[in-house]
C-alpha cells in the first residue's frame, strides 16, 4: 500500500516538474542585406526552456526617412490552422522560409568591435526587490546610451542591466550603405545564474 501511494505521488509531481522552464540568453544572428529591397535581416533567439521560434526583424533603408527603427515581422509566424500569430509552432515552415530569405541575402561585412565606442549619456543605479520571497536586492543599472565610431553614430538608446557593463559584442558594415549595425550586450536577465541579452544598433554618418 505504501508503494502505491508513492507512485501516486510521483505521478502528481510529474506534471509539474514536465513543464518547468528555465531561463536564457537572447541573441542577435545577423542575416544579411537584401540589395533589392535594401533591408537588413536579423533573428533575435530566445535561448531558454519556452522554445519558441526566434524572431524576425529588418531595417529597411529604401525610401525610409528612419532606418534606424527596428520592423518585426509577424507573417511567418501566422499558424495555419489557427490563423493567428503562433510562436511556439512547429519550426519546419519558419525554418523553410528563413533559408529562401538568406538565399537572397549578400553578408554584412565584419568590422573590428574595437572602433567602436559606447558613450554613455546616462547611467542610474536604482536597488530593486529579488522578487525570490526574501528581502534580498538587487541592484538594476539603467542605461542611455550612444554606440560611436569616428564617422558614425546610433540613436540614443536604453538598457537595463544587472551588472555595470555595455559591450559591443558584433559590430558589421552595412553593403553598398555608409552604415552599420552592431550588437550591445549586457547582463539583462537577473534570475537564476543571470542571462545576457544582445540589442542590434544601427549606426550613420554623424549630423
Amino acid at each position: 500500500m505504501l508503494k502505491f501511494k508513492t507512485f501516486i505521488f510521483g505521478l502528481i509531481l510529474l506534471p509539474c516538474t514536465s513543464f518547468a522552464t528555465v531561463g536564457g540568453p537572447h541573441n542577435v544572428e545577423f542575416l544579411g542585406y537584401d540589395a533589392k529591397d535594401q533591408k537588413v535581416y536579423l533573428l533575435k533567439h530566445y535561448q531558454d526552456g519556452r522554445g519558441r521560434l526566434p524572431q524576425l526583424y529588418y531595417y529597411q533603408f529604401k525610401n525610409n526617412k528612419q532606418p534606424e527603427k527596428l520592423i518585426q515581422v509577424n507573417s511567418l509566424y501566422i499558424n495555419p490552422k489557427t490563423k493567428k500569430i503562433d510562436y511556439d509552432q512547429d519550426s519546419t515552415r519558419f525554418d523553410q522560409d528563413i533559408l529562401k530569405i538568406k538565399k537572397r541575402l549578400t553578408p554584412l561585412i565584419s568590422v573590428n568591435k574595437t572602433l567602436t565606442k559606447i558613450q554613455i549619456v546616462k547611467k542610474t543605479r536604482v536597488q530593486k526587490s529579488a522578487n525570490s520571497g526574501f528581502d534580498d536586492l538587487i541592484t538594476e543599472y539603467q542605461y542611455r546610451y550612444k554606440v560611436t565610431t569616428p564617422q558614425l553614430s546610433s540613436l540614443q538608446q536604453k538598457a537595463v542591466a544587472y551588472k555595470p557593463n555595455l559591450n559591443v559584442s558584433q559590430s558589421f558594415k552595412i553593403p553598398q550603405h555608409n552604415t552599420m549595425v552592431v550588437a550591445v550586450k549586457y547582463l539583462g536577465i537577473p534570475f537564476e545564474t543571470g542571462y545576457t541579452i544582445e540589442d542590434p544598433v544601427l549606426l550613420r554618418v554623424k549630423k
